[in-house]
């Protein structure tokens, strides 16, 4: 691919600082679309007879396993908001290391 770069920038102006509350509902906002996203992906494996189409696998010997909304939102989204606080506090550890 041909790449190109311009002598000055087409936007004139300061650059705006990232602000705390914009970064926060940005990543509350990114959360909330990868929950969403499981919960659709949940629905389509749990719809009668969808996956053992997908799969194309006629399998009636196994059990059924029912997961209900709470469930999923239990053992999906919280370990995943867990990962990310701890991930956070670390890059805050090190954020604050690196000035003092």
């Amino acid at each position: 691919m041909t790449e190109f770069t311009l002598s000055r920038a087409i936007i004139a102006g300061k650059k705006k600082e990232s602000s705390t509350p914009g970064n926060i509902a940005y990543a509350l906002f990114v959360l909330f679309c990868f929950w969403a996203g499981a919960q659709l992906l949940n629905l389509l494996v749990h719809a009668p007879g969808v996956f053992e189409h997908l799969m194309q696998v006629q399998d009636s010997d196994r059990p059924r396993v029912e997961i209900g909304l709470a469930v999923g939102t239990l053992f999906g989204l919280v370990p995943f908001l867990v990962g990310c606080a701890v991930l956070g506090v670390v890059g805050l550890i090190m954020r604050w290391r690196r000035y003092f």
